[in-house]
């Protein structure tokens, strides 16, 4: 029963997201008004708007227009919903399952809200420094009161060090791949568009900073060499038939950040 809850809390939490995602870029209130369909601009009725099970009763379209739903809608509930069951597999209702489902829900927001816009808003990364930070003094604290004297193994120190590589390794590299990717279009005489110049965008380099607040320097490094692995694919696709060299990346970063946090310890064995 317990698993059933957190599943069903965890769709709410996805259907906020949704709103979130497509709201807060547009500079709207997330409160008022009610949902409504983007397309005829009707308030969506509450029995229509219920997690999930609203999409498929719908099946897939508006109730008034008959405008076709995004099926990313009900993707991002149950991928919410099933991360939720896992942390709380892994945590139950510890502190660590609050603050990694808090994180965990940033990655949804920040990679869709990337693939439609190629950009975040940057109080995003922001917010979750912050929150991340304050778990850390919290747990950090219970370190010390149990009389621990190694401060390099102090959950702050290692937020501390994972934020500093996140930014400034990020940036470093940021600042040199621009530089070559100028480069290369200039050798292609190709013309870019805005963006286009950009290695890495200052929203990735937020995430990673915030992603070392999280995981620490360890797993900071590990999302950053892991994350082009798995991009590849789409990058090879993008430059050869889309003939653009501007890819949402957070998304890639975000996978990559899913795979550290799960088995980052397995791959740092295999490394060492």
């Amino acid at each position: 029963m317990e698993l059933f809850m957190i599943f069903i809390i965890g769709l709410c939490f996805g259907s906020f997201l949704n709103v979130c995602i497509y709201r807060l870029p547009k500079e709207q209130s997330i409160v008022k008004p009610g949902s409504f369909c983007p397309k005829c601009n009707t308030p969506i009725k509450w029995y229509d708007n219920i997690p999930l099970l609203g999409y498929i009763a719908l099946r897939g379209q508006c109730r008034s227009c008959k405008d076709k739903i995004s099926f990313r809608y009900p993707f991002v509930e149950l991928l919410t919903g099933l991360l939720f069951l896992i942390l709380f597999m892994k945590f139950n209702l510890t502190a660590d399952f609050y603050k990694y489902a808090f994180f965990f829900s940033l990655l949804i927001a920040v990679s869709v809200i990337d693939i439609d816009y190629h950009a975040i808003p940057v109080y995003f990364c922001f917010i979750g420094i912050v929150i991340g930070l304050m778990f850390s003094v919290w747990e950090t604290a219970k370190f010390l009161r149990f009389g621990v004297t190694d401060y390099a193994i102090l959950p702050i120190v290692e937020s501390f060090k994972g934020v500093v590589f996140g930014f400034g390794f990020a940036y470093l590299f940021k600042f040199f791949g621009d530089i070559l990717v100028s480069f290369y279009l200039q050798f292609r005489k190709q013309e870019s568009i805005e963006g286009e110049t950009e290695s890495l965008g200052l929203g990735d380099v937020d995430f990673l900073g915030m992603v070392g607040v999280f995981l620490g320097l360890k797993g900071a490094v590990l999302v950053f060499f892991i994350a082009p692995f798995i991009a590849v694919i789409y990058a090879v696709f993008a430059i050869t038939f889309k003939k653009s060299h501007l890819i949402p990346y957070l998304p890639y970063l975000s996978l990559a950040t899913l795979v550290t946090f799960f088995w980052g310890n397995d791959i740092l064995k295999l490394i060492f």
